[in-house]
């Protein structure tokens, strides 16, 4: 998971607590942000208490239990621990399975995975090779990426929080680094950034399972500065490497 490498059976593990009551999905995204048309976020809203992974050892699963709590104040429609684990079914809408279709003489049903039809066809021998990249070339820089409406309720919410607890001047990178780590954001999803203009400056990685939300933290004479940003949820796409869209006002 980008700077984050996890087992998949512990996240199956983690998730599996705070969706055991029950989860929901997610509002659809009609925001400016929101993918081309018109498609909805798909990721699970896990439903969380306090108690479930707060008090974990594991900071990565401190964070879990946040990313759970922060999705479900951004889905307040969502199924949650008093509800039924179900999503309601619109009215008038019949969920029935798809009828198994019949082949008629002639035609040729689908390929199923591991038959000879599903194996890849060779390409002749006189085939051109691809073009190689050119010696030395580099790849374009990764750049920021819109948030749909709840990965920017998502993002907000995790600004808020951090903008409340640096109430005080912060100059210092380590001093920085220590508190949001207290705050539950793993020292694996903090990531130091040059100065602006001698203040601090840290990346705070949000993304999570398929997710895109990141924030940028800068220490000021009176606190810091959170700023919210999306960035491409690749896992080979280091936060540090996304370059940031100019803004007028995203602070918080």
């Amino acid at each position: 998971m980008r700077s984050i490498s996890l087992p998949k059976s512990v996240l199956v593990a983690a998730l599996g607590c705070l969706v055991l009551s029950a989860c929901g999905t997610q509002k659809a995204a009609t925001g400016p942000a929101a993918p081309a048309g018109g498609a909805a976020s798909a990721r699970a809203v896990p439903s969380t208490s306090p108690s479930d992974l707060s008090g974990h050892r594991d900071p990565e699963m401190r964070f879990i239990d946040l990313v759970g709590q922060t999705l479900q104040a951004c889905s307040p429609d969502a199924p949650g621990d008093k509800g039924g684990g179900d999503v309601p079914v619109p009215d008038g809408l019949v969920l029935e399975e798809e009828p198994t279709r019949i082949h008629g003489p002639g035609e040729t049903p689908p390929p199923v995975p591991g038959d000879a039809e599903d194996v890849p066809v060779p390409l002749p021998s006189d085939a051109p090779e691809p073009p190689s990249p050119a010696p030395g070339a580099r790849k374009p820089a990764p750049v920021e990426v819109p948030l749909t409406e709840v990965e920017q309720c998502f993002a907000d919410q995790h600004a808020d929080r951090v903008g409340k607890a640096f109430n005080t001047r912060t100059t210092d990178y380590d001093a920085m680094r220590t508190k949001l780590i207290a705050l539950d954001y793993p020292a694996s999803r903090v990531h130091r950034m040059p100065d602006h203009g001698g203040a601090p400056r840290v990346r705070v990685d949000l993304r999570f399972m398929g997710g895109h939300e990141a924030l940028e933290v800068t220490g000021t004479g009176s606190g810091v500065i959170v700023e919210t940003f999306g960035a491409p949820e690749t896992e080979d796409v280091k936060l540090t490497d996304v370059k940031r869209k100019p803004r007028l006002d995203t602070t918080h």
